[in-house]
């Protein structure tokens, strides 16, 4: 066993190598007592006695506690060490560290939560009413927009869709909102509007307010608007109807789902879009009020409108020109023209093939036939060629009044006439119910002009004459005449 002079002993030589080794013995130019250097110097012992202390007591090969009698440890510096305040000037002779100290590393900051605003809005689509849709002035329409609750706050009847700027379009200043909505549902806000009387482009912006009157909306922020905006376009002055105009008064659908009113001209479900100046198949640049109806982008795939009801004038026609746009050299369609009364049976008017062949068809269709009546007309398209060709037109759709070239009167030569008055007043009828079939010139063998009168001696000799052949009431009538129609005979045939 070691004795405790034996083992200072050893200690003294370890610390003595040690700083031999780190050049501590070598003599050095000794600083003013309580300077900047020697407090520095006494630090930097201090902190090369504590590594040589930690480097003894993990030698390698040396067990920690292999010896019966303990060694006690040597003590290092307390660990509260006196706050040195070293001075500003730069001390002239510089320790070399023999050991570099971990620097403390600040915890990273801990993440703040961002406060969700009570109300906020989302804007997902619009329902109806694309940017852009023309109508006619005075024209009215519902625009329904379709918003998601962002906010923390439920919705309900209290809060409303309030009108902020722009043009307002005849809306209501402010529409309650349907029923509660909670936070992360959808609804449907919707207001009813008019186009304004003048032609041009107009937009209204709208928001949301809560139930104590606060405006919020759209955006990061919730203080961004929503808008609506349309195309005053005047119908032709000539036209009873404008189906191209009114196209968004319609209901549209296709062969996939319903359609929105324009939509998305390259939606795989159809679409519906106004063209102002459309190129047709002919190369033709025209610029009329056209509606492209595209069906659904596959074979058989359909587009139909339904128009809102109409009471059919006299002299009423339906009138179109009707093909393919340009570059589509695949588009093989039908286009139908029907018609519903009063959610009746669905009836035809006619139907139309078309082919890219560089040519277009006009559509004259009478509609006389239903005179009086109020109808729903319905615009279809069927694709019967390559969905991504089929692009169909209906150019200047519309009714307009077409009035009938009015027939000259008949002016019959005196003899005709005079037999037609004469059959009228026997009859006891007006000579306008009488219709001329035929007359003919002709030579009467006798002067009974070719009757048979009974009481009547007729003279064999040669009468110039007509006979006149006519018919009233559904009945058959013959006239026989001289010349200048002093003598008549008639009889039923």
């Amino acid at each position: 066993m070691l004795t405790s002079k034996i083992r200072i002993t050893l200690l003294f030589l370890v610390l003595a190598l040690a700083m031999i080794s780190c050049g501590l013995l070598v003599p050095q130019p000794q600083a003013p007592e309580n300077s900047a250097e020697a407090l520095y110097t006494q630090a930097a012992q201090t902190v090369q006695a504590q590594l040589t202390q930690q480097a003894l007591s993990t030698q390698p090969g040396q067990p920690t506690q292999a010896m019966n009698t303990p060694v006690a440890p040597f003590t290092a510096t307390p660990t509260m060490q006196p706050v040195i305040d070293f001075p500003t000037a730069t001390p002239t002779a510089q320790p070399t560290a023999t050991a570099t100290l971990p620097l403390p590393t600040s915890l990273p900051p801990t993440a703040t939560s961002v406060p969700i605003l009570c109300d906020h809005a989302g804007f997902i689509k619009d329902v109806t009413v694309a940017d852009g849709t023309a109508y006619a002035p005075g024209a009215e329409f519902t625009k329904t927009w379709r918003l998601r609750n962002n906010g923390s706050c439920t919705w309900n009847s209290s809060y409303a869709l309030v009108y902020v700027s722009g043009d307002r379009m005849s809306g209501a200043r402010a529409v309650p909102l349907p029923g509660n909505v909670r936070p992360g549902e959808a609804v449907d806000v919707s207001v009813n509007l008019l186009a304004p009387a003048q032609q041009g482009r107009y937009r209204g912006y709208w928001m949301l307010s809560n139930a104590i009157g606060e405006v919020f909306g759209i955006g990061e922020d919730a203080d961004k608007a929503f808008w609506v905006e349309i195309k005053a376009v005047s119908p032709n002055e000539n036209f009873a109807y404008d189906f191209a105009i009114n196209m968004c008064t319609a209901t549209w659908r296709s062969s996939a789902s319903s359609l929105i009113c324009p939509s998305n001209p390259e939606s795989d479900d159809g679409s519906i879009v106004f063209l102002e100046r459309p190129t047709l198949e002919n190369g033709r640049r025209e610029d009329e009020s056209t509606i492209w109806t595209r069906p659904e982008a596959t074979r058989d795939g359909w587009i139909q409108g339904v128009y809102p009801p109409y009471k059919v004038k006299a002299g009423d026609h339906f009138l179109s020109e009707i093909g393919c746009l340009e570059d589509n050299k695949s588009c093989e369609v039908v286009f139908s023209l029907d018609y519903q009364i009063s959610g009746g049976a669905v009836k035809n008017l006619g139907e139309w093939y078309e082919v890219y062949d560089g040519s277009t068809t006009r559509v004259d269709v009478d509609l006389s036939a239903l005179e009086g009546k109020t109808v729903q007309f319905i615009l279809s398209v069927t694709n019967y060629g390559k969905p991504s060709h089929a692009n169909p037109f209906w150019m200047v759709p519309s009714v307009r009044q077409i009035k009938p070239t009015p027939t000259p009167p008949v002016v019959y030569a005196p003899p005709i006439e005079a037999a037609r008055q004469r059959v009228a007043q026997d009859l006891g009828i007006n000579a306008s119910e009488i219709t001329v079939i035929s007359f003919e010139l002709t030579e009467w063998q006798d002067s009974c002009l070719g009757v048979d009168l009974p009481d009547q001696i007729c003279s064999q000799v040669i009468v110039p004459g007509y006979k006149v052949n006519m018919i009233a009431n559904n009945r058959a009538y013959e006239a026989h005449t001289n010349m200048d129609a002093s003598i008549v005979y008639w009889f039923e045939v």
